[in-house]
């Protein structure tokens, strides 16, 4: 059997390249899906990122200066506060403003492009179905 006979299409295997088969329905939306997925994610990866070193940094710094620093630790800065309690209490802090600033920073920049995407599944999905 050839191709060149009538109402055949070409096996349709695997799509090595990323691109979509030529007979396809709606392949021009997934390389738009695709740049979508991308933007979500990088975003996604850049709030996490930032997140967590600023929460595990502060955590880190503190117990360095605990372990290679105790006498200044230690050191009393108000009556019976000492520099490490109020770094400590400080370390506290830090975390709940990195956990604050994750999810206002994920409401302002990840949810709209995850909206996005849900959004353009959806009516691919039903174009999809209308189609058929």
């Amino acid at each position: 059997m050839t191709y060149a006979d009538e109402n055949q299409y070409p096996p349709s295997g695997p799509d090595w390249y990323g691109q979509a088969t030529w007979h396809e329905p709606y392949a021009h939306h997934t390389h738009a899906h695709r740049e979508d997925l991308t933007a979500l994610r990088s975003a996604y990866r850049l709030l996490r990122r930032i997140s967590t070193l600023t929460a595990l940094g502060s955590f880190v710094v503190y117990v360095v200066l605990s372990c290679g620093a105790p006498g200044l630790m230690g050191s009393r800065i108000a009556g019976e506060l000492s520099l490490g309690m109020a770094l400590g209490v400080l370390q506290l802090v830090v975390t709940f403003a990195a956990v604050f600033w994750y999810g206002r920073s994920a409401r302002r920049s990840v949810d709209p492009l995850a909206r996005a995407v849900r959004e353009r599944a959806v009516a691919t999905a039903r174009n999809a179905g209308a189609a058929r």
